[in-house]
């Protein structure tokens, strides 16, 4: 009799059905969990992602393509490798912008770009080819690049850090963009190209480093656009300029020596180089003997480049800096026309970034003006930036002046119809403390003038992504209504289908 009860239940409608319904609903949810699995395990081999921020903020752009087809050819490799394992460098934060980006590189190269993973603390034999060969320290945070090829006396490796590919406010100190793109394109063309050399003149109490041992946002700079950049003192004996391309005086306490000055003035003139040279009111107006800057200041006024004093503004100035961090203004073409190319693009804008100067001086030229340019033979003087009429120096109210010059040098190639050119550029040491920041337009005058001075591969053209700006594309309208279907809709059609279920199981 119990037998037969069992075997009833078993065939009873009621229990097929059920069954049938307990089955699908567990092969559906076994289905659901292997689906997610399974994407899940190619989005992780593969590196696939969904880009909803309208574009493509942390991958490579026809920007950086343009400068590379040129030096990725066949032929070339460039390893990258991070130093810990995969999962590991996904959840970092900052690690993982950095793979999603060279993700981007290694597809758009991928007969030229390798990336792999080696976890330095779990096999520290094979970290070894780089930490004794190079003797460096790695940490879990080191992304190395390296290259096969021979480029001169340039190493064919290089170690980074995260923070290397970020760009921090330099007054709240919190990184506020991705400057991934940026970075990327210029240490692989620094690896594969052999870039001009930018020398910053040392010995003399000159500003190379931030003070903590870490290079300043000068030398940083000019890294990022893509020179060699070294450290050189003019007093050794064997000191020499003829490789270089571009020199660097950034805020010296002491003055220079005559022959110093002949190596440096045997760079520009005859060997047709290019130079920038920083000041600070604190050594440049200084009193005491043993910080006169008398040489050097001789040396800028054959160049038509004189100090006249320090500006303050407490009209046009940010705020909370006494007057003395100023904005500049810029001059028109007609001011202005190879100085002013500097940053004629940002003129076009309809909202023209700002540029600032923290501790300004003022600079003049009194060489005879020629149709509004001051010239001097070859030498030609033009400011790249003004004050606001709004500005003052010493007993000078109210007047504009000059915080930023360039002059250009131009020469007869031998016999030939050729010319060449050399540039002089001089402004106050504190250009540099804005010059990480992308809101004001430091570094974009900056990125002008390097390739105003001859450099081709210069990733000018390649933008810092700023997180602030990171926006999804779609409406408002359009995600409130995506809003309402996920949070409302779906889960009211699951419990109505359900209700529906269960109401006919009970009437069958």
């Amino acid at each position: 009799m119990e037998n037969n009860e069992k075997s009833s239940v078993f065939k009873s409608r009621r229990f097929k059905y059920g069954s049938l319904a307990v089955t699908l609903t567990v092969l559906f949810i076994v289905l659901v969990i292997v689906l997610n699995a399974a994407i899940y395990a190619l989005t992780y081999s593969f590196g696939w992602y969904l880009d909803l921020t309208g574009e493509q903020y942390y991958g490579i752009t026809d920007a950086s393509k343009e400068l590379l087809d040129g030096v990725l050819t066949p032929g070339v490799n460039v390893k990258i490798v991070f130093c810990q394992d995969k999962d590991r460098v996904l959840d970092d934060s900052a690690g993982y912008y950095v793979y999603k980006c060279i993700e981007s590189y290694k597809k758009a190269y991928p007969n030229n770009i390798k990336v792999e993973f080696l976890d330095i603390n779990k096999h520290p034999e094979l970290a070894s080819q780089y930490t004794t060969q190079h003797g460096i320290k790695l940490y879990t945070y080191n992304v190395i690049m390296e290259t096969d090829m021979e480029n001169g006396d340039m190493p064919n490796m290089r170690v980074f850090d995260y923070n290397d590919f970020y760009i921090t406010d330099s007054e709240s100190e919190t990184v506020y963009a991705f400057h991934g793109e940026n970075r990327f394109t210029s240490y692989i063309i620094s690896l594969c190209h052999e870039f001009p050399k930018c020398y910053f003149i040392t010995g003399h109490g000159e500003t190379v480093t931030d003070g903590a041992g870490a290079y300043g946002k000068l030398y940083e700079f000019m890294t990022d656009a893509g020179f060699d950049v070294r450290e050189i003192n003019l007093t050794q004996p064997d000191a020499s300029l003829n490789d270089a391309k571009v020199i660097i005086i950034n805020d010296p306490v002491y003055d220079y020596s005559t022959e110093e000055l002949d190596k440096i003035g045997h760079f520009m003139s005859d060997k047709m180089g290019n130079a920038m040279v920083f000041l600070s009111p604190e050594n440049a107006l200084s009193n005491e003997p043993e910080r006169d800057l008398g040489n050097l200041k001789a040396w800028l006024k054959e160049w038509g480049v004189q100090v006249v004093g320090q500006v303050s503004d407490n009209v046009n100035s940010l705020t909370d800096t006494n007057g003395l961090s100023i904005f500049s203004a810029y001059p028109l073409e007609s001011e202005s026309t190879f100085a002013a190319s500097l940053h004629s693009y940002m003129r076009q804008k309809d909202s023209q970034p700002k540029t600032v100067i923290d501790n300004a001086l003022a600079f003049d030229c009194d060489w005879k003006e020629l149709n509004g340019v001051r010239t001097n033979g070859a030498k030609e003087y033009q400011p790249v930036l003004y004050s606001y009429n709004t500005a003052s120096v010493g007993d000078y109210k109210n007047k504009q002046f000059e915080i930023a010059s360039l002059v250009r040098y131009t020469d007869q190639y031998q016999d030939t119809d050729s010319f060449l050119t050399s540039y002089l550029f001089v402004s106050s040491a504190g250009y540099e403390e804005y010059l990480s920041s992308g809101v004001y337009g430091n570094r974009d005058i900056l990125f002008m003038l390097a390739r105003q001075m001859g450099k081709e591969l210069v990733p000018i053209d390649i933008d810092m992504k700023v997180f602030g700006s990171e926006e999804l594309s779609i409406s408002t309208a359009a995600a409130y209504v995506w809003t309402v279907i996920l949070v409302g809709v779906m889960p009211i059609a699951v419990l109505t289908v359900g209700g529906i279920v269960c109401f006919r199981r009970k009437r069958s």
